[in-house]
């Protein structure tokens, strides 16, 4: 299968000087042409930063000195899961735990 892939100049030449990948997706206009769009990528001021985080069932949160992040995964197809309980139910964990951890940092 051949894919032709229309790219904007400014991923081209940022592509030619860096040689290294750019991550993106694929817009396809038929079975054989797309277009490319390169992801936004935020540079992460706080990554450097201490953080702590906790683990849940679906997920983590995380918190620093700046930001506190929450990230659910939640399979439809789990067994006995009810997608919105489970977020209920692991919301009032990471809240408990970010009051947790701010009071920790912040003291």
């Amino acid at each position: 299968m051949e894919l032709t892939i229309q790219l904007s100049d400014k991923t081209y030449e940022q592509l030619l000087s860096t040689g290294s990948r750019i991550q993106g997706t694929i817009g396809l206009i038929n079975p054989h042409a797309g277009n490319f769009n390169e992801h936004v990528r935020h540079t992460d001021a706080y990554r450097d930063m201490p953080s702590r985080y906790i683990r849940l069932r679906h997920g983590r949160a995380t918190v620093n000195e700046k930001r506190v992040c929450l990230s659910l995964r939640i399979d439809l197809d789990e067994s006995n899961i009810i997608p919105s309980e489970a977020i209920e139910v692991e919301s009032r964990q990471a809240s408990n735990f970010v009051d947790e951890a701010l009071y920790l940092i912040n003291n």
